[in-house]
């Protein structure tokens, strides 16, 4: 039960911008991969968010992540490749995810973080059902890629307390939002992906409105964007800053990252990109000092700053028992 409105996996398959209309339940699987079934890749305290989610190394605890296999993008350059692209970890059910978060509440999470979970929105909001009726009552944190349908957000609508999507690419500046777009066709695997993700954030801002944190710094509520800083502005980072300070006001919660490091195919088949010469490289201090100058002159006051050495610091590897080295 979402909003008053029962939900079902059995409709066609219309939560992300694809569309696809894959009948899941009846063993079909959509274009990211994903069936009947939840993908749970990992369920863990993460240090590594930004300081309202994680404490900031201050708290006990951490945010309570839980990593959610398959992606409805195609990101070239993943960093999460290994669970987003390939199968990886174990398939449970709703009454086996809402287990998982009480347990990430007994072990002191600040909050039920969910990870890349576009795929899985219908049994999310049935497991967190289940999980509240059992006691649940940590604040949840909804952290997609941004390419979620208005469909899929009104499900969640009244469930998700935080949205913390992505921005990952903003149109050309002037652009059609109806055309579509070939670079982000190319490097995230949806044309679409500037008009789904402008239509994604807008929503969620109305559902949830601007970030209220609590008297220990922590989220209780609201909307954060996050920014990957891609080098040569692959990004469109310099379309984006001014769109967001524009459309959301300077108060708006952004965290800037600076962790871009080549990855997945960028890595194993560097010469498929001789179009886009900056994906084979980290970000520079020049490219990023003008981001941050950028985000100043559009005076977005909160916004979350990366070090730029967060490049090395913060990569996953799922293949070991302790993804993230810090």
């Amino acid at each position: 039960m979402s909003n008053g409105v029962l939900v079902s996996p059995d409709d066609n398959c219309r939560l992300c911008g694809h569309g696809c209309l894959a009948q899941r339940s009846l063993g079909k699987t959509g274009l990211c991969g994903a069936g009947r079934k939840v993908g749970l890749a990992s369920a863990l305290l993460h240090l590594g968010e930004e300081p309202p989610l994680s404490g900031g190394g201050e708290l006990p605890g951490g945010s309570g992540a839980i990593f959610f296999t398959r992606c409805v993008l195609e990101c070239v350059f993943c960093q999460n490749w290994q669970i987003s692209q390939r199968p990886a970890g174990n398939e449970v059910s709703e009454a086996e995810l809402a287990e998982v978060m009480l347990r990430l509440e007994a072990e002191g999470a600040l909050n039920i973080n969910l990870v890349s979970p576009t795929p899985y929105t219908v049994q999310i909001a049935m497991a967190l059902g289940l999980a509240r009726k059992q006691g649940l009552s940590l604040p949840v944190v909804h952290n997609s890629g941004g390419y979620d349908s208005l469909a899929a957000l009104r499900i969640l609508d009244g469930l998700v307390d935080i949205y913390l999507p992505d921005a990952k690419m903003a149109p050309p500046a002037g652009a059609d939002l109806d055309e579509p777009d070939p670079r982000a066709a190319r490097l995230l695997g949806a044309g679409d992906y500037p008009k789904v993700n402008r239509q994604a954030l807008m929503e969620m801002r109305r559902q949830v409105g601007p970030l209220q944190l609590d008297g220990r710094g922590l989220a209780r509520r609201g909307l954060m964007i996050r920014h990957l800083v891609l080098p040569d502005d692959l990004a469109r980072t310099t379309v984006f800053l001014p769109w967001l300070a524009e459309t959301f006001g300077p108060t708006v919660h952004l965290s800037l990252m600076a962790q871009y490091h080549p990855c997945h195919q960028v890595k194993a088949h560097p010469e498929q990109f001789r179009s886009f010469p900056g994906l084979t490289r980290p970000l520079s201090l020049r490219e990023y000092d003008e981001v941050k100058e950028l985000a100043l002159k559009n005076s977005l006051m909160n916004t979350f700053v990366q070090d730029l050495a967060a490049a090395g610091q913060y990569l996953p590897d799922f293949d070991r028992p302790k993804v993230f080295i810090n």
